[in-house]
């Protein structure tokens, strides 16, 4: 099989695996296609935890009448697992009995149960195996799982949206609306791919959000809510207490409010209580750690200024999405993101891997930290 012709159908892999995005927690997204005599025979991806995984999905997409699986080439965006849990069995076991001549695989799991185990395996078996065809796009569309799987800690998006100067809001503080129609219903679609939303509490007592996911099609994964409240000052008739469920409160252990503690808590949400940073802001690395032992692995960061800054002076943002709506406000205009402390410019915090698009007359700046 040509180079091309194994971008090709790692390709299409890529493609199926991405259809379940925002779906399948704590599984990561896979996508496999078979080929036999450069026709592809079978297609799957794993849609959902607990339900079977996309080589076995591609295996029974393939049993046809008139297709041979033997033989075959199995193109798949993740090394198949070699380890058993509580939902699936492992996928290498249906490898081999299928007898598939060659696997063609995007990426190495990193989870350090499967890593490299499965290739080895397989070659030992006498199956030719080769690692690696589009890998970076194969890492990246489980970027949130990898980085989950190895510390336990969610995937770190922040996402902002301001005016061409990096304004939030006026000095009035009208912030409606800054983006588009357009760009709102693309941060619905971000907010589908993540496990959890956050905001401070600034942000819910100027806004009011849902923090849910609003969009016309039938599956849908509806992110966790998360607000950073020092002093426990979300209003009980906020939208995120009012109109929705599981909403997750992180606090000061200082704050003497037990009876709001107690009323929240009756309501069914969770009240987390932690220490203060340096700057008397809900430790962040506590917030993580704990969203991490709920099985968050993914969280989308959407302000305000203050909690933007705090992620970013404390090295917890993996990725950065910007819009920048053509508009222009002015120096006495809210910025997007708060003071960082940077004396020289040597010292500013810089993105890497940028990618630059347009969202009709807006600006999508998406980077890494």
């Amino acid at each position: 099989m040509s180079k091309n012709s194994d971008s090709k159908y790692m390709s299409l892999a890529i493609n199926l695996a991405k259809k379940a995005q925002g779906m399948t927690n704590p599984n990561p997204v896979v996508g496999a296609v078979i080929v036999r005599n450069g026709k592809i025979i079978g297609k799957g991806y794993h849609s959902k935890a607990g339900l079977p995984h996309a080589e076995i999905e591609a295996i029974k997409n393939a049993k046809k009448p008139g297709n041979k699986i033997s033989g075959s080439t199995l193109y798949i965006t993740l090394e198949p697992c070699c380890h058993k849990n509580k939902m699936t069995p492992p996928c290498l076991d249906a490898l081999l009995e299928e007898k598939f001549s060659r696997v063609v695989i995007g990426t190495l799991d990193k989870n350090p149960k499967v890593r490299g185990k499965s290739v080895r395996v397989l070659r030992s078996k006498g199956v030719d195996v080769l690692v690696g065809v589009l890998e970076d796009r194969c890492l990246k569309i489980n970027e949130a799982f990898f980085k989950y799987i190895t510390k336990k800690v969610p995937f770190v998006t922040l996402k902002l949206a301001s005016t061409l100067d990096g304004k939030i809001a006026t000095f009035s503080g009208d912030s409606k609306w800054i983006g588009s129609e357009a760009q709102r219903k693309h941060a619905h679609e971000l907010r589908a791919l993540s496990d959890a939303v956050l905001v401070g509490i600034n942000t819910v007592k100027i806004d009011d959000p849902m923090l849910n996911v609003r969009l016309e099609r039938k599956k849908v994964n509806q992110p966790v809510a998360i607000v950073l409240d020092t002093n426990l000052e979300i209003p009980l008739s906020s939208k995120l207490l009012s109109q929705r469920s599981g909403t997750i409160i992180f606090t000061s252990k200082k704050n003497k409010k037990m009876k709001k503690i107690k009323k929240l808590t009756e309501l069914g949400f969770s009240v987390i209580e932690t220490n203060l940073d340096e700057s008397g802001f809900v430790d962040l690395n506590v917030v993580l750690k704990e969203l991490g032992s709920r099985g968050i692995m993914s969280l989308l960061v959407e302000g305000g200024s203050k909690v933007a800054s705090s992620f970013i002076k404390n090295g917890l943002v993996d990725k950065v999405m910007f819009f920048y709506s053509p508009k222009i406000v002015g120096g006495d205009g809210k910025s997007m993101i708060g003071q960082l402390g940077v004396r020289e410019i040597k010292d500013s915090f810089r993105l890497k891997d940028i990618i630059i698009n347009t969202l009709g007359n807006e600006l999508m700046v998406e980077g890494y930290l």
